[in-house]
């Protein structure tokens, strides 16, 4: 092997699109999406705290539209997203690690995620749009037994009801 090159020539490509990957991830948490400070939920939206008591979380699936729980003992309502409903999943995501972050370190990640998220879905940045976002972050329980799963979600800035799916909505 000369002196000048360490890696063969085969493995430089491979090698090039590593380097590539891990520049633009680290460039991409360096970014900011919330555009003063602390988002703050809209009126409408629950807030992370809130929901985190919560024991369990079922099973969500991207684009699954739902009504809030009446209470917080029980579980959002999934609805036709035809029908007028409060939210709809746009991005689920699992927190690493296996200590239980603390509620500002789930709010700083939730917010930069599914902020950079929201605008692929909707089609809009939030500052831009009509729609909001906000979280489910799993409860101490559901963390405890595996479960870091943190769903977000967009609803409407005013509180009003959605009337169809916010994907690709430009709303």
């Amino acid at each position: 092997m000369s002196q000048r090159s360490f890696v063969s020539r085969p493995a430089r490509p491979a090698l090039i699109l590593g380097v590539s990957v891990a520049i633009l991830s680290l460039g991409l948490s360096a970014c900011s999406v919330s555009t003063s400070g602390t988002r703050k939920p809209s009126n409408g939206s629950r807030t992370p705290a809130a929901s985190a008591t919560a024991d369990t979380q079922k099973q969500t699936h991207i684009g699954e539209c739902f009504q809030f729980a009446p209470n917080e003992d029980s579980d959002d309502i999934s609805v036709d997203c035809n029908q007028p409903h409060d939210g709809e999943y746009f991005h689920i995501f699992d927190f690493a690690g296996t200590n239980i972050p603390s509620d500002d370190e789930f709010d700083e990640e939730s917010d930069e995620i599914c902020g950079l998220i929201f605008e692929h879905y909707v089609g809009k940045p939030v500052a831009d749009s009509t729609l909001d976002y906000d979280w489910f972050p799993p409860g101490p329980q559901t963390w405890a037994k595996g479960d870091h799963t943190v769903q977000c979600y967009v609803l409407t800035k005013d509180g009003s009801k959605l009337t169809g799916s916010a994907r690709n909505s430009n709303m």
